[in-house]
């Protein structure tokens, strides 16, 4: 039967006197591992490091909700009042589409808070300066939409019957060329709040 002996025993001597060749001394081999030990750690450290954190994903600001309604061809989306900068006017703004093919047109608007509600429409002089007036329709083309916006055509509620502040809702009545009519609810919005615009801002009817 074989006898087996650790690797790392020392080779016993031969009967002549020589050494044989064996493996080497356990005790350098104790040294090796030793130092293999010590470096392990440092050869650890880029991996233990944790990955940088990345920064958080800003949320994107979300629109505030805002009044829609349709009624046969004509719909009207997006519709919001900015809170008045005077106690007795302000403006309207929305989107109305028209699926029908012919042309049609905004031709008058009512509410029970304003005792005029005037369609309007901002232009520019040759000279660059903003000049408001007041339009007799807002047209509107077939299968197209037109948005009323800050800047370009607006509803200018005069004559409020009592304050509107933020939080608040305004039942505007839309008549149209075609004959459709239609009430939409409007939500008063912080001026600042409202859905984005070309220019970004509600226009003031103060002096109108």
């Amino acid at each position: 039967m074989l006898a087996l002996f650790p690797l790392c025993a020392p080779h016993p001597h031969s009967p002549s006197g020589e050494r044989r060749t064996g493996p080497a001394d356990p005790r350098s081999r104790i040294r090796a591992l030793l130092g293999a030990c010590a470096v392990l750690p440092l050869l650890a450290l880029p991996g233990c490091a944790g990955a940088p954190e990345s920064a958080p994903t800003p949320t994107p600001a979300q629109e505030p909700e805002t009044g829609s309604a349709a009624s046969g061809e004509v719909r009207v989306d997006g519709a919001w009042i900015p809170e008045p900068a005077t106690p007795d006017s302000t403006t309207a703004y929305f989107t109305v589409t028209n699926a029908a093919e012919a042309d049609d047109a905004l031709v008058a608007v009512e509410s029970p808070v304003s005792g005029e509600v005037e369609l309007g429409s901002t232009t520019e002089t040759p000279s660059g300066a903003s000049q408001m007036g007041v339009v007799e329709e807002i047209p509107v083309p077939g299968g197209g939409s037109t948005e009323l916006r800050s800047g370009g055509f607006h509803l200018m509620v005069n004559d409020l019957s009592e304050p509107l502040a933020a939080g608040d809702a305004v039942t505007l009545t839309l008549t149209f060329e075609s004959g459709s009519v239609l009430d939409v609810e409007a939500p008063v919005l912080e001026r600042s709040a409202g859905p984005s615009s070309e220019d970004g801002g509600a226009e003031d009817h103060s002096g109108h």
